[in-house]
């Protein structure tokens, strides 16, 4: 039998907090417990929990144990900024349930150098190697932002127009390049460019929401400068904090 990630933890449990299995102000069975029944240790339900947390569905009382948190209701896409597990992870959050399908289409994947304005945008050295990434992200068919990406080169060499298709944050963690260990996030609101207004579904807006993230691996290493242009009036960006 295959051993439980914590990412698959986090799924199941995620999934019986969906299903009212755990239904709202209710007590998660405890550390201890989770770990007999999945066969782990006490760390990885510590890391699926706190991805749980992290997603805002559950907190952690002391005393107490981890309660699941009442829902929020929103009736636009949620994401958060601090999003280290891509475009799908989208549907991970229980307001978003109205989405039934999330598509990728890539609009330019090439390698380029970084000169001097390109060093000022990403904060990447002059000289180094990147791949420019730009991405049209489409929910439930519909058209809702574009990203444009700039990855080093060093930290991910064999990258590919696929594994931008598909997921460039499970391609990481498939290939065991690295871990994504933080990100630094600016959110801003902008006039929409005639690019924008051709390819997304603004109807009558004439600004977009502006999400640009720098992204580091554990060693400390900037690897992802990544500035997303989104309908403003279909999502909402949001944080979760314990206090």
């Amino acid at each position: 039998m295959p051993k439980n990630l914590y990412s698959d933890i986090y799924h199941i449990l995620k999934g019986k907090i969906d299903s009212n299995v755990y239904p709202p102000k209710t007590i998660l069975p405890g550390e201890e417990d989770l770990s007999q029944r999945f066969s782990v240790t006490r760390n990885t339900i510590r890391r699926a929990l706190k991805k749980l947390q992290s997603d805002g569905l559950v907190y952690t009382v002391k005393g107490r144990g981890v309660v699941v948190l009442e829902p929020i209701v929103d009736n636009r896409v949620i994401f958060s900024a601090a999003n280290h597990y891509g475009f799908q992870d989208l549907m991970s959050f229980p307001q978003n349930k109205f989405i039934k399908k999330l598509d990728t289409k890539v609009l330019e994947f090439k390698t380029i150098e970084i000169d001097d304005q390109l060093s000022k945008h990403t904060s990447f050295s002059i000289g180094d190697m990147a791949y420019y990434v730009e991405r049209l992200r489409l929910v439930n068919g519909k058209a809702m932002a574009i990203d444009t990406s700039y990855f080093r080169q060093e930290n991910m060499p064999n990258l590919t127009i696929e594994n931008a298709q598909d997921s460039i944050y499970q391609y990481i963690r498939d290939e065991k390049l690295f871990k994504i260990a933080a990100a630094r996030s600016v959110a801003t609101v902008e006039t929409v460019t005639q690019k924008e207004a051709d390819v997304l579904a603004l109807k009558e807006a004439n600004c977009v929401g502006a999400l640009k993230k720098y992204v580091y691996t554990d060693l400390g290493n900037l690897f992802e400068c990544t500035e997303t242009k989104y309908v403003p009036d279909h999502f909402s960006l949001v944080g979760f904090e314990s206090y």
